[in-house]
């Protein structure tokens, strides 16, 4: 952003030497880039961050410059003279697509003159780097300099049916901007048109068919609020950057809409003459959220190690904007602050503290001072993460980073995690990746097929990351649209069992038991593995329903052939913002006994449907505490000695007790328990 000094000089009278200007403002955030001699003015060009959009213009700058100088700001506040008629009478304004374009604004200026800026306007202009077009033009770019909110000027008299549309475009409307180059556009593009045809891309530049000519009498002058993604979309799908845009793209203070719209029609007036039609036509509301942010007394001295005097605070977060709505004593209570519209960057208590340090000078802060150091506590998502991310580690699993976007072919597999379509990214992200992934596995799959085709041995890969979901439509009126569950995937080159006991490691090592988890392993049948070996784990918690918490099994030939690979390789994926509620639960810490183990063997016969998961479930529930493990030995088919249907499955039991040395009868009645419980719970037999 380059500032004009004679120009700054309107808001905030500053007496010192333009170095001391620019170090001040350099050490405030303001980064100097350098400094020009533009004719009798000085031009400063700043680089300004991409969350301080109210830094890109001259009055942002002088609010920044009269705080750190201690000197008044004069904003001027436009009031213009208006005529007869009501621009509402002259053109109608309709919104089709509030999500790119939440409010428009049209003032009406008849009877211009359009001709040459005054010399002033053009030696401002000049000093930024604007060239100067005509007296309308240049009142739209000095604005949007000024208070950092894009305008665009229209010729009346060229747009058809007196209406305005704020709408998406139609895929391939053509369309020419004031460049006079054709583009063809996308609907994901917004666009304001009249009865008949595209007469600007919203937020980026006008058309040519209305632009402001030697010929224009009627002006009509756009301010609106538009959504900086679709501007950013639009800009950089037709590589079509402007002013307006970069502004846009960064949201600009929605405050200024109004005020914006005001000056520029009182300085057009000044300068084009003409008469100005009653009020605005609009529609639409404008969006705006104003953060109230906590500020503790002594917050400020704990994290910078200076004492800055609560006045002192108070002084710099007024000057700033902020409005103090406290009710308490604020050198006892928490102050409240409500962050002004042009800081949507504002709203924890670190941000208000940042606020304070700079202004009050980074320079002040000792480097040998030694800060009280507090212990960053994580949330529960947090450790869940690291929890989940250490045991596969442990287990011999290296991290992965995958992209988010992947191509048709790794998106063709159903997800686990919902039956909705992949979404779209246009335009895409990555040649050949426009789809948004529904689950981590085909990526980690095309991964380990890179790390094997290039002779690297270890293919265990795993990756904590986000999927991206379209939820059905019964998620409320208020739901989003699309969720996002956090999971945990690996791939391995070993066998369904292998998979399901890296997962029951994880879950075990999450404590998931410990809370009052559930957990069922039960066969499933998904695209994303080879049938009849996978499974899903369901979790049952008190009351609530049962929900899918973890998939695994040996994926399918086609998921390997998409992702360039033949060898067998197995994975999981975890659902690890379901197992929140397991950190924190009660670890106890339980000795070995001390007295031996009894070990039995049992025969069942059960049907051929009936899953490992129910009959483990059964066993669990009849031993009670003294079993220790069990286990599956053997699983064998006989039609002729078991009957069609019937499988017979061999479990080995390991029974130990706390308190004693267990007899033959204590074990004795153990395994009965166990059997009349898999006979009421799966229909099993004993097989003698």
């Amino acid at each position: 952003m380059i500032i004009s000094l004679n120009w700054l000089a309107d808001y905030v009278q500053i007496q010192v030497p333009t170095e001391a200007l620019a170090e001040r403002l350099l050490m405030a955030g303001l980064n100097h880039e350098s400094t020009e001699t533009v004719g009798a003015d000085t031009a400063i060009d700043l680089e300004v961050t991409s969350n301080r959009p109210d830094c890109l213009g001259h009055i942002g700058v002088a609010r920044e410059a009269a705080l750190l100088f201690a000197r008044p700001l004069h904003v001027p506040d436009p009031r213009p003279l208006e005529g007869a008629g009501r621009a509402a009478d002259t053109v109608a304004v309709e919104i089709t697509a509030p999500d790119m374009c939440p409010f428009y604004s049209a003032r009406v200026i008849r009877g211009v003159r359009i001709g040459p800026s005054p010399q002033w306007l053009v030696d401002r202009l000049a000093t930024v780097g604007v060239e100067s077009v005509n007296n309308v033009v240049d009142v739209t770019n000095y604005v949007m300099l000024e208070c950092g909110q894009p305008l665009h000027a229209f010729d009346l008299a060229k747009l058809r049916g007196g209406r305005i549309v704020v709408r998406r475009a139609v895929e391939g409307e053509p369309f020419t901007a004031i460049n006079h180059k054709a583009y063809r556009l996308t609907s994901q593009m917004c666009v304001i048109a009249d009865a008949e045809r595209p007469v600007a891309l919203a937020g980026v530049m006008g058309g040519a068919d209305t632009e402001i000519s030697a010929a224009t009498v009627d002006v009509l002058l756009e301010s609106a609020q538009f959504a900086p993604l679709a501007v950013r979309a639009a800009a950089r799908g037709l590589v079509l950057q402007s002013a307006s845009s970069y502004r846009f793209e960064r949201t600009p203070d929605p405050a200024a809409i109004e005020w914006a719209s005001r000056r520029a029609a009182a300085l057009i007036l000044e300068t084009a003459g003409g008469t100005l039609a009653q009020g605005v036509a609009a529609a639409g509301a404008l969006t705006a959220t104003e953060a109230t942010v906590t500020l503790r007394p002594g917050r400020v001295a704990e994290v910078l190690g200076i004492d800055v005097p609560a006045p002192r605070q108070h002084a710099i977060l007024m000057g700033l904007g902020f409005v103090d709505t406290s009710r308490g004593d604020p050198a006892l209570e928490p102050g409240r602050w409500r962050a002004p519209t042009w800081r949507r960057d504002v709203f924890r208590e670190i941000d208000l503290v940042e606020e304070i340090a700079r202004i009050e000078g980074y320079e002040r802060v000792p480097e040998d001072r030694s800060i009280t150091a507090r212990p960053v506590e994580l949330s529960a998502r947090e450790t869940t993460v690291r929890i989940a991310s250490g045991t596969l580690v442990e287990a011999g699993f290296c991290e992965a980073m995958t992209r988010s976007v992947v191509s048709e072919s790794l998106e063709a597999t159903a997800s686990p995690w919902g039956a909705g379509p992949p979404l779209m990214v246009q335009p895409a992200l990555v040649r050949g990746a426009d789809r948004l992934r529904r689950t981590l596995l085909p990526s980690l799959v095309e991964a380990r097929a890179g790390n094997l085709a290039v002779g690297a041995p270890h293919g265990e890969l795993f990756e904590v990351a986000r999927a991206y979901v379209a939820r059905s439509t019964t998620g409320g009126e208020h739901a989003s649209p699309v969720e996002e569950p956090l999971l945990v995937a690996f791939v391995t080159g070993g066998g369904f069992f292998a998979a399901k006991g890296v997962v029951e490691a994880v879950l075990a090592r999450l404590g998931v038991a410990r809370a009052g988890g559930r957990i069922e392993c039960r066969p499933v049948d998904l695209e994303l593995f080879t049938r009849g070996r996978a499974a899903e784990l369901v979790l049952t918690r008190g009351t609530a329903a049962p929900e899918r918490i973890a998939v695994i099994g040996e994926l399918s030939a086609a998921v390997l052939e998409a992702a360039g690979t033949t060898g067998p390789a197995a994975g999981g994926e975890v659902r690890l913002d379901r197992l929140d509620f397991a950190v924190g639960a009660d670890r106890t810490l339980r000795r070995p006994s001390d007295y031996p183990a009894v070990e039995r063997d049992i025969n069942l016969v059960v049907a051929e449907t009936v899953p490992w998961g129910e009959i483990a479930t059964a066993i669990h529930a009849a031993a009670g505490p003294v079993l220790e493990h069990c286990r599956v030995v053997q699983v064998w088919q006989d039609a002729e000695r078991l009957g069609a249907g019937k499988k017979s499955v061999v479990v080995a039991l390991r029974l130990r007790s706390d308190s004693g040395t267990l007899s033959g009868d204590d074990a004795n009645r153990v395994v009965h328990a166990v059997i009349e419980a898999c006979r009421r719970a799966v229909g099993a037999t004993l097989r003698a």
